[in-house]
C-alpha cells in the first residue's frame, strides 16, 4: 500500500489546486531563541523551529535564508540549507546557530541603556524539495535578546590621606568610576586588583564585594599605601606636590549578571592621566 501512496503522490500533487495542496504543504514554525554561551565578548544562540512533513516521503531543505537584526537594525543575514531533510511523516527540529560578537552589535544598535535585554527579529525563508518542485515558506519572527554589556572603569581622581615623611609612606584612595548600562543591578565579587603610576607598580589587593545599581555610575573607592622610596622621585613628587600622574589599573573580577546563574570573568585595563589631590 506504501508504495502505491508513494507512486501516485507527485501525480495527485500536480492534479490539484492550490488550496488542495495545502495539507501536503510542509509547515514551519518558531519555537524559541536558546542561549548557548555568553560572554562579556559574545553571546552564542540557536534560533529553533519546529518544521513538520505531512508527507510520507522525505523532503529535502534547498534553502534557508535569514535577516537578523536587533532593535530594527538589521546586523546580517545569509543563507545555510546544510542539507537537512525531513523524514517522512514526521516533525524535526532545525537549529540557526548564531553568534554576535557584542562589540560590533553594540555599536550598531543604539540607546540601550537601562535595558537587559532587546528586540531581536528573524526573517527569511524556507525552501523545500517537493515532488513538484521548490515550495517557499516564508517566516517572520520576533522576541527578546539578552543586552550583555561590558561595565565601564573609568579612572577618577588619586586622593592623599596621609603622607609620613618619616617612614617615606603614602596612603592613598584612587576613585573609580564604574557605569552599569543595565536595568538590573550588577554584583561583583573578588576584585583582585595592581595599580600602577608613571609605569611603576605601586599597589594592590583584594576588594571581597562591590554592586552598581541598574543605569547609574557608582564610584569604586581602591585603597593602598606606597612606598615613596621605591616609587621613585617623579611618583614621590607627583604625590606630594599634587602633580598629574600616567596611571594604570589592571582588575580581575566575578559579575553576577542578570542573565545567568554562575557570574562570568571580567578582566579591565585602565590606563590614563590621574589628578591628584
Amino acid at each position: 500500500m506504501k508504495r502505491l501512496v508513494l507512486a501516485t503522490l507527485p501525480l495527485l500533487l500536480l492534479s490539484t489546486g492550490c488550496d488542495e495542496l495545502e495539507p501536503f504543504l510542509p509547515t514551519v514554525q518558531f519555537e524559541s531563541m536558546q542561549l548557548r554561551d555568553l560572554s562579556f565578548k559574545d553571546a552564542s544562540v540557536d534560533f529553533v523551529f519546529n518544521v513538520d512533513n505531512p508527507n510520507p516521503v522525505d523532503i529535502g531543505l534547498a534553502s534557508f535564508s535569514y535577516d537578523l537584526g536587533l532593535e530594527q537594525i538589521n546586523l546580517f543575514s545569509g543563507d545555510d540549507p546544510d542539507g537537512f531533510v525531513l523524514g517522512a511523516e514526521d516533525g524535526s527540529e532545525l537549529r540557526l546557530p548564531v553568534t554576535l560578537n557584542f562589540v560590533d552589535t553594540w555599536d550598531a544598535v543604539q540607546a540601550t541603556r537601562g535595558e537587559d535585554y532587546v528586540a531581536f527579529d528573524i526573517a527569511g525563508d524556507f525552501g523545500f524539495d517537493t515532488p513538484i518542485g521548490l515550495v517557499e515558506l516564508p517566516y517572520d519572527e520576533g522576541g527578546e535578546f539578552p543586552a550583555l554589556r561590558t561595565p565601564k572603569f573609568n579612572l577618577g581622581k588619586l586622593r592623599v590621606k596621609n603622607v609620613n615623611l618619616l617612614t617615606q609612606k603614602a596612603t592613598v584612595e584612587l576613585d573609580v568610576g564604574v557605569d552599569n548600562e543595565h536595568a538590573s543591578n550588577l554584583f561583583f565579587d573578588n576584585l583582585n586588583y595592581n595599580m600602577k603610576l608613571g609605569g611603576k607598580d605601586v599597589g594592590n589587593g583584594i576588594i571581597d564585594a562591590f554592586d552598581v545599581e541598574g543605569a547609574v555610575t557608582k564610584d569604586l573607592v581602591i585603597p593602598f599605601e606606597i612606598d615613596l622610596l621605591s616609587a621613585g622621585t617623579t611618583i614621590g613628587d607627583a604625590i606630594i606636590n599634587k602633580k598629574p600622574l600616567a596611571a594604570g589599573l589592571d582588575v580581575d573580577m566575578d559579575v553576577d549578571v542578570p542573565f545567568l546563574a554562575n557570574p562570568l570573568a571580567l578582566t579591565i585595563n585602565e590606563t590614563g592621566d590621574i589628578t591628584v589631590e
